[in-house]
């Protein structure tokens, strides 16, 4: 009996599960399957992209600055979250070679390698 397909991302946001089966079909049509060894970098940028959007959200809502217990105005806290998720998820994305600037870099080792296979042929 074939093992049914299950949705990994159930417990995320349609955004993140969007993104996700996006970053997964890249993969697949790349490399034709997605290997198991790479299953703790994709829920590690699933993770980061959910709290981004969650932070996101959540400035969105209370402004760029809130106010403290003590009634100053401060930078929203999340902020920094923010940010420090959106610095893993480049990592991750570059990781996984998913960044117009990983694949170009890509591209250029590769046809560095051919043109120096073609040279050895010769």
């Amino acid at each position: 009996m074939p093992k049914k397909k299950t949705n990994r991302y159930a417990d995320f946001s349609p955004v993140t599960q969007t993104f996700m089966n996006a970053v997964e079909k890249h993969l697949t049509d790349k490399f034709s399957k997605i290997e198991t060894q790479w299953d703790g970098l994709l829920m590690m940028l699933a993770d980061n992209y959910e709290l981004f959007f969650n932070c996101r959200q959540q400035i969105k809502k209370d402004g760029l600055m809130i106010q403290n217990r003590f009634g100053n105005y401060d930078k929203h806290p999340l902020i920094k979250v923010q940010n420090d998720a959106q610095i893993q998820i480049v990592k991750l994305v570059q990781e996984f070679g998913l960044s117009p600037r990983s694949i170009a870099k890509i591209n250029v080792e590769n046809n560095d390698e051919d043109e120096f296979l073609k040279k050895l042929v010769q």
